[in-house]
């Protein structure tokens, strides 16, 4: 090798080392601005599918909220119902719990309503209107109710129901009665019984009530309680005061009045001209006597051609 190709040498080989530096200089950035940018791009094509999925969970997350506030709602359209049945001002509630239990779709089932109106129902309203007390003197003792009103149930059902069935939720209703005696026919084979606070007179035969008669009792202070024999029996006799009492039957002895109280027809009499007086038929109902128990004429009749000496009265308030 020549000395000027030496020199050459030496002088190109500085020059390359340059070119190559700069090379790498402008070529590393680039490699590295793409290794960057496609790693980017897969960290977001990553972070996607996961952000999405998030959305995906949060969404599942609020459908299982939304389904258990389904699940723990109250039921939507279910009525509460409330049923009164009151006697006048006397009243039983039967509670929505209650009523449920009988509940058969759109009407109430029978068999399940009469169960409980026997458990529930009368108890109830016998505990007041079925109450009896004892009415006692020298010659008997018989129990009788202090109310004179029976309570109708047999109907009960078709009344409560019937208001079911027109879509009521709060049903009110109102039991029937009607004024019944006092005792239950039970005390002797037939006998009378007078029940002053109704001012009716009731015949029983073998259990049945067979009439009812209306009266006129005797006012406060002068009526008398208890069994009583009757002890005589007279188709017309005059009273201490002259007036004439038809188909009388005695059964008690006043040593207040001094005379006997007894049951008869409305009394009449002579006036001081002459004429005649009858007792006139509107007393019947009302309270009048001073201890006799009156009626119509035809009903004293009736009485009369029935009930012997020995045969028993029981009078009650």
């Amino acid at each position: 090798m020549t000395a000027h190709q030496k020199e050459s040498e030496s002088i190109v080989s500085p020059k390359l080392l340059v070119a190559v530096l700069i090379t790498w200089l402008v070529v590393i950035p680039i490699i590295i601005f793409v290794f960057e940018r496609d790693l980017k791009s897969k960290e977001g094509i990553t972070l996607g599918v996961e952000n999405e999925q998030i959305i995906i969970d949060e969404a599942k997350e609020d459908i299982v909220v939304e389904e258990s506030n389904i699940e723990n709602a109250l039921p939507v359209n279910i009525p509460t119902y409330s049923i009164s049945i009151c006697k006048d001002e006397y009243c039983m509630t039967i509670p929505n719990e209650d009523v449920k239990s009988f509940v058969d779709g759109s009407i109430l089932d029978r068999e399940k309503f009469e169960e409980y109106k026997e458990k529930n129902i009368q108890p109830f309203f016998e505990s007041k209107y079925g109450k009896k007390e004892v009415v006692k003197n020298r010659k008997g003792t018989f129990l009788a109710k202090t109310e004179d009103i029976e309570i109708v149930y047999s109907n009960v059902y078709d009344k409560v129901n019937s208001s079911f069935i027109s879509g009521l939720t709060d049903i009110k209703i109102d039991l029937d009665s009607y004024l019944s005696p006092g005792t239950d026919g039970k005390y002797a084979d037939k006998y009378i019984e007078v029940d002053n606070s109704q001012q009716k007179l009731y015949v029983w035969k073998k259990g049945v009530v067979e009439k009812t008669i209306l009266l006129s009792g005797p006012v406060y202070g002068f009526q008398v309680y208890g069994v009583f024999p009757i002890v005589d029996k007279g188709r017309e006799p005059i009273a201490p005061g002259g007036k004439y009492m038809p188909y009388w039957m005695a059964f008690y002895y006043s040593k207040k009045q001094n005379s006997w109280y007894g049951l008869h027809a409305l009394i009449w009499g002579y006036n001081e001209d002459g004429s005649m007086w009858y007792e006139p038929a509107k007393n019947i109902g009302t309270r009048q006597s001073a201890g006799c128990i009156r009626m119509l004429l035809d009903d004293a009749k009736y009485l009369y051609e029935r009930f012997e000496i020995g045969d028993l009265i029981l009078i009650h308030e």
